[in-house]
């Protein structure tokens, strides 16, 4: 089919004259790191914790600078189906985030799924910075006892329980009071004692004369922290119009807004605006000009009113 140049001759002027017409319209566009750090996007990081919000950000899905360094979320499992964080070089399952009360529901990493042995519980190290134990959480002490006598018999509210280190089998107690602890231990040829370890204390509850596997559940529970990330500053940020973020450099929460970044709050004078130029959508004079068109790039930008 040969090709009909007398359309093609009378649709290239039309172009021409679109393009060289000035049109009541802006290019807009938004500061890279608001589009780039926007809770509305939907930043997921498996299906029980919603959408990731300020202070956490999703590793591999966003940038560093939209969370706290320390708040850093890894997806794993299979499509990414549980969220992992790391606090001081240890490693926690995240069960459940409360924004508002900025509580974090965590289990360690060697505990977290059921289907797996339960491991004998290590010391745990929250970074006190950063985090604080809930006024849920409980801490309690466990021992590892070998070659105990009058094995049978234990004080009350102390409970034995089965777990591994490495692929061997120990018997341990929990006791609520570390001194239960250190009796059980001296009982024994000989014993290792783990101080202050945190539950919740609502499934301590109903605790006495239990097994081991009602004892494993309040290990697999977990516990709750809270963290001191300002999220009072973020609020204010998000009331302004922006996105909340973090400075890398000045190493600060910062806002980030449509135009550019603030330290707290968007700019009224049009932070919480888009950073709008008004400019013709093209100018034609000659081939330079040509090239200047087809060449054409909107970064994180769109056309609007």
């Amino acid at each position: 089919m040969q090709p009909n140049f007398s359309q093609s001759l009378f649709l290239f002027p039309l172009i021409l004259f679109l393009l060289s017409h000035h049109f009541p319209r802006s290019l807009c566009l938004d500061d890279y790191r608001y589009s780039d750090c926007n809770s509305s996007s939907g930043f997921e990081c498996g299906s029980e914790l919603g959408k990731i919000e300020y202070p956490f950000w999703v590793s591999g899905r966003q940038p560093e600078y939209c969370g706290h360094p320390a708040f850093k979320l890894d997806c794993e499992g299979g499509e990414g189906e549980y969220a992992v964080i790391e606090i001081m070089s240890q490693r926690y399952k995240v069960l459940q985030i409360d924004y508002g009360s900025q509580i974090l529901k965590i289990v360690t990493m060697k505990n977290a799924f059921p289907t797996n042995p339960l491991v004998c519980p290590e010391s745990t190290v929250m970074d006190s910075i950063l985090f604080e134990y809930n006024s849920s959480v409980r801490t309690v002490a466990f021992t590892l006892t070998y070659n105990c006598s009058a094995d049978d018999h234990h004080p009350e509210y102390s409970y034995n329980l089965s777990c591994k280190i490495g692929d061997q089998d120990h018997k341990a107690y929990l006791a609520t009071n570390t001194s239960w602890v250190y009796e059980l231990k001296n009982r024994c040829e000989y014993g290792e004692v783990t101080d202050d370890f945190p539950v919740l204390q609502r499934e301590l509850q109903g605790l006495k004369g239990s097994s081991d596997d009602q004892v494993g559940k309040v290990l697999r529970a977990g516990f709750e922290v809270r963290w001191r990330a300002d999220n009072g500053l973020c609020q204010k940020c998000i009331l302004s119009g922006g996105t909340c973020g973090y400075n890398m450099t000045s190493k600060e929460p910062c806002c980030f807004c449509r135009d550019k970044p603030y330290q707290t709050t968007c700019s009224s004078s049009g932070g919480n605006g888009r950073r709008c130029e008004r400019r013709p959508l093209a100018k034609f004079k000659g081939r330079r000009s040509q090239r200047r068109l087809f060449n054409l790039k909107i970064p994180h930008g769109r056309l609007c009113e």
